[in-house]
């Protein structure tokens, strides 16, 4: 598996692209347009599958429309519980995060522990609310993309609409601190990190 982190929007965004060994791949939280990650794209002649949301906050949303232009066989996949977010400008705070207001109709919608597979990879989609209520991180052996839940040694912020502390640091304890202390975490801003140093060194969860 091969993972590539670009930064997209105004808000700084990392946004993943994600293929393995046969080519199949697909996009996490494309907050922006990027021109490298689509020329990548096409220089390894990927099939790429699917854009994921892992929530859906504006900042995180705004280069869909852009890449399923370009690559119209993308399908946009979010959590069930965060369907109003995404198709909500007055919910999704994009306005305030982006400028304008961004809504997107995703094809299809995953439940909590429900698992995909694109080419050799398996994906296990794990509810994480807090930072907004339909959330998601995305499990995969030895990864976790964990959007706005849980950053490099911070959190995600619960003051936007929507946003529940306490149920954060419930996703987190409960949903993300039991996995192996070597996954790596690939947060949707800041720098990765481990589940192990945050479990030892997360001020907010510690």
């Amino acid at each position: 598996m091969k993972v590539f982190r670009y930064t997209t929007g105004p808000i700084m965004v990392n946004t993943y692209l994600v293929y393995d060994e046969t080519g199949k791949g697909f996009i996490v939280d494309p907050g922006g347009y990027s021109k490298q990650l689509a020329e990548k794209i096409r220089e390894e002649r990927l099939d790429v599958e699917y854009i994921i949301i892992t929530h859906g906050h504006g900042d995180h949303m705004g280069g869909v429309d852009e890449f399923k232009a370009e690559f119209p066989q993308l399908k946009v996949i979010a959590y069930c519980g965060e369907k109003d977010f995404l198709e909500n400008a007055d919910l999704n705070s994009s306005i305030e995060l982006f400028g304008r207001p961004i809504t997107v109709k995703a094809d299809k919608f995953v439940k909590d522990r429900e698992q995909l597979e694109v080419g050799s990879m398996e994906l296990t989609f794990a509810f994480t609310p807090g930072h907004t209520p339909g959330g998601m991180s995305i499990i995969m052996e030895g990864y976790v993309f964990s959007g706005d839940t849980l950053f490099n040694s911070s959190v995600g912020r619960t003051d936007f609409y929507g946003g529940d502390f306490g149920a954060l640091i419930k996703s987190i304890r409960e949903r993300l601190f039991v996995l192996p202390d070597n996954t790596v975490v690939l947060p949707g801003h800041m720098e990765k990190t481990t589940i192990g140093y945050e479990k030892e060194n997360n001020p907010f969860v510690r």
